[in-house]
């Protein structure tokens, strides 16, 4: 399930925290979801309201008295037909005020009176946190069927060190999927997806490459973070738009693909819980790269290639998690497909066929086999690529 053409009411808050909403409105907006910001009279000390109402194409609502004939019920009338509330920031004063019923501007009023699923995303000083009334208001409106999402422990505007900073993008995400009861199977793994085609340089204007779109590559990371995985992307060049809540890192050719892997893995210590090794890699790169651009002649050209870097087999044994190779053939493909599996030590892989009508590159759909290394198999029917990465992704949960 996914947010798309979900409305959301966003409440923000009086916090120096008020400026990342404005991510959270742009992942939104990505998602083609309609979003309205409310703004308490604070909170416009931080951040003009300029900036709301161009992210959203709404008029931001901050008066409780505005100069029309039915005042502040307009607001609240329009409040309650929004799918969900976001309060990000949430400071401790309206945790307090919500928590305690108190109904006094355009912010509190609204809050008192919609029923909506809610978030509160707090952000304030570690001893506001930490301080009994706060906690207690956590407490009720958390009993109360509010999500309270806890803050990040870490430095603060105050300069002081504590639990207190806005949650993570990520964590607020994953938390509004949660207030539609979308399954998070994934929620706090870290999966590493590799997307795409690889160029392997000729000279400065020519390369070797193949006709990978990406998008299946791109279709399993969006659905990674559907199901609430940490994602990071490795995409070869394609002409795809990034993918929301992703970290996204380019490459170009086999060589930076390699360290690319290799630098993820570094970084997160080895605990890539899923590798998706979806890009189509090149085989083979030139031995030799022009440095100037080859001219035309009528002579014959040869060009002598070397083996590219085999990326799966030089990471084997280095993830904890699980692997979970790719293989496009033409010919034999599960002979192919399960030796690949063996030799490289994958813990799945995913079949599909080239010379496949409306499978394999240049496709919106793909038709494909998964096997697993423990002998299980599915084939799954023709289909758009999103749906296809959810039942792989599912396949694979269901199989570990």
């Amino acid at each position: 399930m996914s947010l798309q053409n979900k409305k959301f009411l966003i409440i923000v808050t009086g916090s120096i925290a008020s400026y990342k909403a404005c991510e959270i409105i742009r992942i939104l907006r990505k998602e083609k979801c309609e979003v309205q910001v409310m703004m308490t009279e604070s909170a416009q000390k931080f951040i003009g309201k300029a900036t709301f109402s161009a992210l959203t194409n709404n008029e931001v609502l901050t008066d409780m008295f505005p100069d029309t004939p039915k005042a502040g019920l307009e607001h609240i009338e329009h409040a309650l037909n929004m799918d969900a509330i976001l309060v990000i920031p949430a400071t401790a004063n309206i945790l307090g005020k919500v928590a305690s019923g108190i109904a006094d501007d355009l912010v509190s009023t609204t809050l008192s009176v919609c029923e909506q699923p809610t978030l509160f995303a707090p952000a304030m000083n570690y001893r506001m946190w930490q301080n009994p009334a706060t906690i207690e208001a956590v407490d009720k409106l958390r009993n109360r069927g509010k999500l309270v999402l806890n803050p990040e422990v870490g430095a603060l505007a105050s300069l002081h060190e504590g639990e207190g900073r806005l949650p993570e993008i990520s964590d607020i995400m994953n938390g509004i999927r949660e207030l539609f009861e979308i399954s998070l199977p994934l929620k706090g793994k870290k999966v590493l997806v590799t997307a795409g085609p690889t160029r392997e340089a000729i000279d400065p204007v020519r390369f070797v490459s193949n006709r990978s779109s990406g998008k299946m590559g791109y279709a399993i990371a969006e659905v990674a973070r559907n199901f609430g995985a940490n994602v990071t992307l490795i995409s070869g060049p394609v002409s795809l738009p990034p993918v929301p809540e992703i970290e996204m890192i380019k490459v170009e050719t086999a060589d930076d693909m390699l360290l690319a892997v290799q630098n993820c893995l570094v970084a997160d210590q080895n605990s890539i819980d899923f590798l998706f090794m979806v890009a189509a890699v090149s085989d083979y790169q030139l031995e030799n790269i022009e440095q100037q651009k080859i001219k035309r002649s009528k002579e014959e050209l040869n060009l002598i290639f070397i083996p590219a870097p085999d990326i799966l087999k030089s990471i084997n044994g280095n993830i904890q998690g699980k692997t979970i190779a790719f293989a496009l053939e033409t010919e034999n493909g599960e002979e192919y497909a399960l030796r690949k599996m063996k030799e490289k030590g994958a813990d799945y892989i995913v079949l599909n066929y080239a010379n496949e009508q409306g499978a394999g590159f240049e496709s919106s759909t793909n038709r494909v086999t998964v096997f697993s290394k423990s002998g299980k198999k599915i084939d799954l029917a023709k289909n758009r690529k999103d749906r296809i990465a959810k039942q792989i992704i599912e396949f694979v949960l269901n199989n570990e």
